[in-house]
């Protein structure tokens, strides 16, 4: 079966979360100033992921324009990343991934937080590695459905 990953961001930095079969590993990508360099940087990561099942969580808009343009720049990077060095992916919106994973679409950070670390341990240092793992269960559940389709 192929590994799901899933893949949250800030402005700052990229979150992959790694499920294979039940173990769970996580990368910190962080961005610097040059788009270009963390471009190319991030292509040489995701081109380990060919083979893979991945989702990436789609932007959230918020009331600060600022912080809203920053997140989506991160977001188009990645996508632009996944798509120059050929790997597939899907955009899963917050609220689907968390019914997935969680069985409730509007659970809060804490407690996707708490669900995770509750199953994977200490190797989900924070929210941005629980949502990411979050979305690998919901990935893996995906990859059951089509299947089983």
């Amino acid at each position: 079966m192929k590994r799901a990953i899933g893949v949250d961001y800030d402005s700052k930095a990229v979150h992959f979360s790694i499920l294979s079969g039940e173990r769970v590993s996580t990368i910190r990508y962080h961005l610097v100033e040059s788009l270009g360099d963390s471009l190319d940087a991030l292509v040489a990561q995701v081109k380990n992921f060919r083979n893979d099942y991945i989702l990436v969580e789609a932007p959230i808009y918020i009331q600060n324009p600022k912080t809203s343009f920053k997140l989506a720049r991160v977001h188009t990077l990645i996508c632009v990343a996944l798509e120059k060095a050929g790997v597939a992916y899907q955009i899963i919106e917050v609220t689907r991934w968390k019914r997935l994973a969680l069985g409730r679409a509007r659970a809060d950070k804490q407690e996707v937080l708490e669900a995770m670390r509750a199953r994977f341990g200490d190797i989900i240092s924070d929210s941005h590695f629980a949502d990411a793992t979050a979305m690998c269960l919901a990935g893996k559940k995906l990859l059951e459905e089509a299947k089983d389709g």
